[in-house]
């Protein structure tokens, strides 16, 4: 790694591997020692070539100039330009990274891809990924924003060149929360719908005239043998009429016409099929809520997730003790945890695996790195990194056991196969699950309940996608902290008109899109070259001493090891065999998309993929327009410890203000320019 060494007369710390001298003479040191004692609360600043302290005569340092005065204050320090924000406590922090990554994919999507792909051996490939990618890069993320107390945009002053993973991360977040709160707007209209149970039947559990119930409409309950051998099939459509039904269960129909008022597919562009008024209501209702909880930044947010974070805990816990006692529960619970060892030799188990660890772990979207920006520096970032990881797998178990021991219920109750019972996608939350509660006695107090924690998740990590673009906005322009409620107002206002479409009558159809083409590719691709910049270009010893300053001692070599070879080459493994084993998606499994459809899927993956190679060219453009090429791939002037007093600590150190008892004097990161 380059090396930012300025020879000086003056005496340095820069021998026996203490931090050096860059470029700090003892002249007019008292001058700067008052100036230092002004401001810290911002990364520090170079003077551009203008000498604003004629009392400070410029050094040339490996072509960049400086001053000698190596960080240039803010003169005020009561001003909330640069004011960042933090978490109130620790406690904040946890909760937030746990509700962050604990979320809805946790309930339906890790269930139903363990039972998919082999039940026990789909949990093999998921916590080998687990140890060797997601763990690390979890530790990886959250570090980084702790050290430098930046979004994930601003964080590639480490290289320049890299600059594009933070716009990838930002787009990949916002489409995903524009999606995200409609599947929260679903919970809303089932918690109203579950008040009905209070004094009738659950209206999911019955084929009612009035949410639009028709002759094909039958009830689990009811079936006669041949109608368990029909409804089993797959569903007839306009593109399937042979070996398939017509039959609906009354929960599947419930879902499609009263939910979703769901039209007959993408068949011209841009035709919606209209709306239902209730749904966009509802959506409206959930960017409310997200607004009322971070419109305050992590001031606010941190409050909200001590009960948004537990809560959904608590309903877990009763569920689950609830689900393992009920008769058949055994049967659901086998077909979850035997495995199928067999499956361990298909890819696509594999890559299915590495999908969900990184939808699930929120690895690469940008959240744990702004999350971390707001931690003190100090924090043991390490053990805090440990316990989430591990809970968010210790969670989805529990989900699965959740899941799967009602579904085993479900079908010693009906008589139909655990294999037919169970449905992918949104239809286990929303259909199988609801039908399973509804057969419990007090079942509209369960689906309340069930259904209630599904928002609370879905809020959560909405939370997270939607803070990160608003941070890496703030961080980008400070003057606009002082519009924290107008900014949050007009970015909460911004994605309920783009997820319009999502809530129309083919609204369905657009969400599988989105959640597709928007949320795969992309994230393996932006987590690639995530770790490739950060441990090739800007260097994994350079980031294991910034660790090291913050908790004290540098990673294990495990962990390195992760981080250097096995994250990568993984990472790129998996890349690959997505791409060759991909087929177009279809609706259902049934209903296939127009060509048109599939073109706008793959726009959402370029728009986010893109960015990478788009900005390594622009910034190196940039760089050989200043003449200085070989620039783009190291630190920039304004990188280092975004803490104001570790900054000052080693300033003072370096310069022989104070003494080095203060332990700083050992930090010898030659990527770090700005000192």
């Amino acid at each position: 790694m380059p090396s930012y060494q300025v020879n000086d007369d003056t005496s340095t710390y820069g021998r026996s591997g203490s931090y050096n001298n860059y470029g700090y003479g003892g002249q007019g040191s008292q001058d700067n020692t008052v100036q230092m004692k002004d401001r810290y609360d911002r990364p520090p600043a170079y003077n551009n070539g203008r000498d604003s302290n004629p009392g400070t005569s410029r050094k040339r340092e490996n072509g960049h100039s400086r001053t000698k005065s190596v960080v240039q204050a803010p003169l005020s320090t009561d001003s909330e330009e640069y004011e960042r924000g933090h978490w109130g406590s620790k406690a904040e922090f946890i909760l937030s990274c746990i509700g962050y990554s604990v979320g809805i994919g946790n309930v339906w999507r890790f269930p139903y891809l363990a039972y998919q792909n082999g039940g026990g051996a789909f949990l093999v490939p998921y916590f080998i990924l687990l140890l060797l990618v997601g763990k690390p890069m979890y530790y990886m993320e959250t570090a980084l924003g702790q050290f430098a107390r930046l979004s994930p945009l601003q964080i590639w002053r480490c290289a320049p060149i890299a600059t594009g993973v933070g716009v990838g991360m930002i787009i990949l977040s916002l489409i995903v929360a524009i999606y995200y709160n409609v599947i929260m707007a679903y919970s809303i209209i089932y918690v109203g719908a579950s008040f009905r149970g209070i004094s009738e039947e659950l209206p999911w559990s019955y084929c009612g005239e009035w949410w639009g119930a028709d002759d094909n409409c039958v009830t689990r309950s009811n079936l006669t043998e041949d109608q368990k051998l029909t409804i089993v099939l797959p569903r007839c459509n306009a593109y399937r009429t042979e070996n398939c039904s017509a039959l609906q269960s009354s929960a599947e129909q419930f879902w499609e016409k009263y939910i979703l008022g769901i039209g007959p597919g993408l068949i011209e562009l841009g035709d919606l099929n209209g709306f239902k008024y209730d749904l966009p209501m509802a959506l409206a209702l959930s960017w409310v809520v997200v607004f009322l909880c971070l419109m305050k930044g992590v001031k606010s947010s941190g409050k909200v997730v001590y009960f948004t974070a537990t809560f959904p805990y608590a309903v877990l816990i009763a569920l689950l003790v609830r689900g393992v006692t009920l008769p058949g529960a055994y049967e659901g619970l086998y077909y979850l945890f035997v495995p199928e060892w067999e499956k361990l030799l298909d890819p696509i188990v594999w890559r299915k695996a590495a999908e969900q660890m990184f939808f699930s772990l929120g690895v690469s979207w940008g959240g744990l790195i702004m999350f971390g920006s707001y931690n003190k520096f100090h924090n043991k970032i390490h053990i805090d990194a440990a316990i989430v990881s591990s809970l968010d797998f210790i969670t989805s178990i529990i989900s699965s056991c959740v899941v799967f021991s009602v579904l085993g219920y479900l079908a010693q109750q009906t008589g139909i196969d655990i294999k037919d019972v169970a449905k992918g996608g949104q239809g286990l939350a929303f259909v199988a699950y609801p039908e399973a509660l509804a057969s419990l006695p007090l079942p509209w107090l369960w689906s309340i309940l069930f259904f209630l924690m599904l928002f609370f998740l879905g809020l959560d990590s909405e939370f997270a996608l939607l803070e990160t673009s608003l941070t890496a906005l703030y961080d980008g322009f400070p003057v606009l902290r002082k519009h924290k409620v107008k900014m949050t107002a007009l970015g909460c206002t911004a994605c309920f008109l783009l997820g319009l479409p999502c809530v129309s009558s083919n609204g369905q159809y657009v969400l599988d899109l989105m959640d597709t083409y928007g949320a795969g590719f992309a994230v393996l691709w932006i987590a690639l070259w995530e770790v490739v910049a950060l441990m090739w270009i800007y260097g994994y010893k350079n980031f294991s001493k910034d660790i090291a300053l913050m908790i004290g001692s540098e990673p294990m070599w495990f962990t390195k090891l992760c981080w250097v070879v096995l994250c990568p080459v993984i990472l790129l493994v998996i890349f690959v065999m997505a791409l060759y084993y991909w087929e177009e998606p279809t609706y259902s499994g049934s209903i296939p998309y127009p060509q048109w459809a599939h073109w706008i899927g793959w726009g959402l993956v370029g728009i986010s993929a893109v960015q990478v190679p788009l900005w390594a060219f622009i910034m190196s453009m940039v760089y050989c327009c200043k003449r200085k090429p070989t620039k783009v791939a190291s630190p920039t002037k304004l990188w280092g410890p975004g803490d104001a007093q570790v900054r000052k600590a080693i300033f003072e150190e370096q310069n022989g203000i104070a003494p080095r008892k203060q332990g700083y004097g050992g930090y010898d990161n030659h990527a770090i320019s700005a000192y």
